[in-house]
């Protein structure tokens, strides 16, 4: 089987794609073991080890937005000839 350019450059297109939106899937579970862990850290009575505080508002946020914007502009690249 013979590879031509063409399907080399599709080939290569996609793996930015997957890359970027598996980032963002780990970011999300990342979010999701995070408010878990937070949780449980509650539930014992510990409050000096709480992690989700109104401080930790904005790093969560601009990891979530950074990583949802990061895969959506992986996703939309135009192709290359």
């Amino acid at each position: 089987m013979a590879v031509t350019a063409a399907s080399r450059g599709v080939r290569t297109r996609w793996r930015p794609t997957l890359l970027a939106w598996g980032l963002w899937t780990l970011t999300i579970l990342g979010l999701v073991v995070l408010i878990w862990v937070d949780q449980l850290l509650r539930q014992t009575g510990r409050p000096e080890l709480v992690v989700l505080n109104p401080t930790a508002f904005a790093p969560v946020l601009g990891a979530v937005s950074t990583a949802t914007v990061g895969a959506v502009v992986a996703s939309r690249r135009p192709a290359t000839r």
